[in-house]
């Protein structure tokens, strides 16, 4: 995936291969800033209902279980849009789900989030990711690269679907105040799967994963939307990368390795 600019139509307009519900939140262009993530479902979970205002608005909405589905995401850049799809169903193939996936334009005041839920638009699907616009762009707009930033929140989000789809989700947040364990076993699915791009593709950016989700840490250790540091979730994602590169673990070992490593 290549740089370029996205269309300002103030509507959803979808592609495929999504996530379960967490929203990323908080950041700015380039710059993290503190989680400021609404309170959904107890965290960051985005409820069916809340979800399905944005859904319904949804054009096109398709999940790519392949990577030659018609493209009708529109970032701006074709070049940009079939390699997303591509790597989308990548996705789908190693973590062994298959969700929809929807762009949004965020609601002025919100900053630039990307939502998972478990709201289900298509058939066959395992629930949605809802990508804000405002966060493509500014990804897009990252000086190195930036194809590999938005893959590590596409596949952060891929590792929200796989603890939905596997009923993880009560497990990894039995007993906490915060929704961090569920995030940073996201984030260490989100290092697997770089990993795996790495082994397939040497030059692949994979160390811009563990960057991106730097950049989305915060520090609100209070807010049930903490997600983790910008530490905590840069050495989550190069946990999941070694479980991978160095340590050759399955993606079921790995799923289960990532629980262990966050303590649930």
């Amino acid at each position: 995936m290549l740089t370029g600019g996205v269309t300002s139509r103030r509507s959803l307009f979808g592609i495929a291969g999504g996530v379960v519900a967490c929203s990323l939140c908080g950041m700015g262009p380039v710059k993290a800033q503190t989680n400021q993530a609404r309170s959904v479902s107890g965290g960051c979970w985005m409820a069916k209902e809340e979800a399905a205002p944005l859904l319904s608005a949804a054009q096109d909405v398709i999940s790519y279980a392949s990577g030659n589905e018609p493209i009708v995401l529109k970032s701006g850049n074709a070049v940009f849009d079939r390699s997303l799809a591509k790597s989308l169903a990548r996705m789908t193939a190693l973590f062994g789900v298959l969700p929809g996936f929807a762009y949004f334009d965020e609601p002025m005041g919100e900053g630039s989030n990307a939502y998972a839920t478990s709201a289900v638009r298509l058939d066959r699907d395992d629930g949605t990711v809802l990508f804000g616009t405002r966060m493509l762009k500014g990804l897009l707009g990252r000086p190195t690269a930036p194809d590999a930033a938005v893959l590590a929140v596409c596949a952060h989000e891929y590792g929200h679907i796989v603890q939905y789809r596997r009923g993880l989700s009560a497990r990894l947040n039995a007993g906490q105040s915060t929704v961090k364990r569920q995030e940073l076993h996201a984030d260490y699915l989100a290092g697997y799967f770089a990993a795996v791009r790495k082994i397939e593709n040497a030059n692949f950016s994979s160390v811009t994963f563990a960057t991106t989700m730097y950049d989305l840490g915060d520090t609100a250790f209070h807010s049930r939307n903490h997600h983790g540091t910008h530490d905590e979730r840069a050495a989550a994602v190069m946990a999941g990368f070694s479980a991978r590169k160095e340590r050759g673990l399955t993606v079921d070992q790995a799923i289960a390795d990532g629980l262990n490593y966050v303590g649930a």
